[in-house]
C-alpha cells in the first residue's frame, strides 16, 4: 500500500480555519502530534486567544506561511483503530460480575481472606526460612507464591495474597503455582486464559555520603559515581507480567493501599483475562479464515487443473481425429492412385495389407471410433500430468484427463 504524504498547503489552510484538537481527530492523532507535524513542515498555528477573537467577531489574520528552500515530504500516519470496548467481548453476566468487585470495599475483601489456604501455608513456610539478597528480598529456590518482599513486610504480604486468592476462589476461578521454563509462576487462571501476577515490594536507591565501613573486599554499590544504598521501601505492588517478562498492568500502594484495592485489583486481573479471551478467539477466527481461503484456493485450483486437463484431452482428441481424417484421405487416394494405375488392391495383395493397417491406425488415433488392439499398446509412455499439494512438499499426481473411445459414449 502506496504512502500518502502531508499537502502543506492544504494543512495550512485547515490548520487556520479549524482549531487543532478539532483537526486531530479527523486525522485520527493527538492535537500535539499534529503541532509536531506543523513544526516539522514550518507551518504557523494559530496562538492562543485566536480562536476567541473570531469567536468575538474580530478580523484576525493568519500568519504568512513561510517559503521552503527545499520540499518537505512528511508521511500521514496511519491511524489505529479504536481499542474494543469490555462491552464488545464480554457478556452482560461478566459485565455484572467486574461491576459488583469494583463496588467492594478492599478492606472488607481482606477480612475474607484465608491464612489456612494451602498456597499461603505453603508460601509462609518456604520465605519464612528463605534468605534475602543484597537488596534485602526473601527469596529460595522452592515452589510459592511470587512474592518478593523483605522479611519486615511478609506477614502483610501474605494477607494481600490470602485476600486476593478468596475473591478469585469466590467469583469461581482458582490461582495456582506451576513451573515454566524452570520458574515458578504465580498464574490466575479467569475464563479460561491465564494471567501471571505476583507481589513486588518497590527498592529505593539511596545515596550514602561515604562508602560504608569495612572489609577491603567488601562491595560498594555505585550511581552516577556516588555509593548507594538499596533498601526495600515498604511500598508493595500487585504487577501483571506479560509472557515475555514486562510489566503489563500495575497497582501500587498510593493515595489507598493495596489492601483498600483487593476487590478492584482482581476485577482488574479479570478484564484483563476477557481483554485475553477476545484476542485468542480473534487470532482463532483469523486462523479459521485463512485455513478456509487456503481450502477455497486450494479447490479452486483443483478444478482448474482438471479443466486444463479436459481441455488437453479435447485439443488432443481434435488433432487426432484429424490426423485420422489425413490417413483415412491418404488411403483412398492410394487406393484410387494405385487403381488408375492398374495395380491390384485385392485382398491378398500388398497394397491391400498396407491400407488395411493404415485404416487400422487410422482407427486407433480416431476418438470416433473403436480402438483396434496393437502392438504399441503396450509400450505407450506415461503422460506428463499436474500434482496436487498435499502438505511438507509432497504433490499427489493427478490422473490425467482422457476421453473414452468412441468419444459420443462420455456420460
Amino acid at each position: 500500500m502506496s504512502r500518502e504524504f502531508w499537502n502543506r498547503d492544504s494543512l495550512y489552510q485547515e490548520v487556520w480555519a479549524t482549531p487543532m484538537a478539532k483537526l486531530a481527530k479527523k486525522y485520527g492523532i493527538s492535537d500535539v502530534g499534529l503541532a509536531k507535524i506543523c513544526r516539522k513542515l514550518a507551518i504557523p498555528v494559530p496562538g492562543r486567544g485566536y480562536w476567541a477573537k473570531q469567536e468575538a467577531g474580530q478580523k484576525v489574520e493568519p500568519l504568512p506561511l513561510p517559503v521552503l528552500k527545499e520540499e518537505i515530504r512528511l508521511p500521514i500516519p496511519v491511524p489505529q483503530p479504536p481499542a474494543p470496548k469490555l462491552s464488545d467481548f464480554a457478556t452482560q453476566p461478566e459485565l455484572a460480575l467486574l461491576e459488583q468487585l469494583e463496588g467492594v470495599d478492599g478492606e472488607v475483601a481482606l477480612k475474607r481472606g484465608d491464612l489456612s489456604h494451602p498456597l499461603i501455608i505453603q508460601a509462609r513456610a518456604v520465605l519464612g526460612k528463605a534468605r534475602a539478597d543484597d537488596r534485602k528480598i526473601l527469596w529460595a529456590h522452592e515452589s510459592y507464591l511470587d512474592i518478593r518482599v523483605s522479611k519486615e513486610r511478609l506477614d502483610r504480604a501474605l494477607r494481600i495474597m490470602a485476600g486476593i486468592i478468596s475473591i478469585v476462589e469466590d467469583a469461581g476461578f482458582r490461582i495456582s503455582v506451576e513451573t515454566r521454563d524452570r520458574k515458578h509462576v504465580t498464574v490466575a487462571k479467569l475464563y479460561g486464559e491465564e494471567i501471571r501476577f505476583g507481589l513486588v515490594e518497590k527498592i529505593d536507591r539511596i545515596e550514602l555520603s561515604a562508602p560504608p565501613k569495612g572489609g577491603v573486599l567488601e562491595r560498594v554499590l555505585t550511581f552516577a559515581g556516588k555509593p548507594v544504598a538499596l533498601e526495600p521501601s515498604g511500598r508493595l505492588s500487585i504487577t501483571v507480567w506479560s509472557y515475555y517478562g514486562s510489566d503489563r498492568k500495575k497497582w501500587t500502594d498510593g493515595k489507598s493501599s493495596l489492601e483498600q484495592q483487593l476487590s478492584k485489583i482482581v476485577a482488574g486481573l479479570m478484564r484483563l483475562a476477557l481483554a485475553d479471551r477476545a484476542d485468542t478467539e480473534r487470532r482463532a477466527a483469523q486462523e479459521r479464515e485463512r485455513r478456509r481461503i487456503a481450502e477455497e484456493e486450494a479447490r479452486v485450483e483443483r478444478l482448474v487443473r482438471a479443466e486444463e486437463s479436459k481441455v488437453r484431452a479435447l485439443v488432443e482428441a481434435a488433432a487426432d481425429w484429424s490426423h485420422a481424417e489425413q490417413i483415412r484421405a491418404l488411403v483412398s487416394a492410394t487406393r484410387e492412385a494405385a487403381i488408375r494405375n492398374g495395380e491390384s488392391v485385392e485382398s491378398g495383395s500388398r497394397l491391400a495389407d498396407w491400407i488395411t493397417w493404415a485404416e487400422r491406425q487410422a482407427d486407433r488415433m480416431d476418438p470416433l471410433s473403436e480402438s483396434p488392439p496393437s502392438i504399441l499398446d503396450g509400450m505407450a509412455e506415461p503422460e506428463p500430468s499436474n500434482s496436487s499439494d498435499t502438505g511438507y512438499g509432497y504433490r499427489e499426481p493427478d490422473p490425467p484427463f482422457r476421453f473414452p473411445k468412441p468419444i459420443w459414449r462420455m456420460k
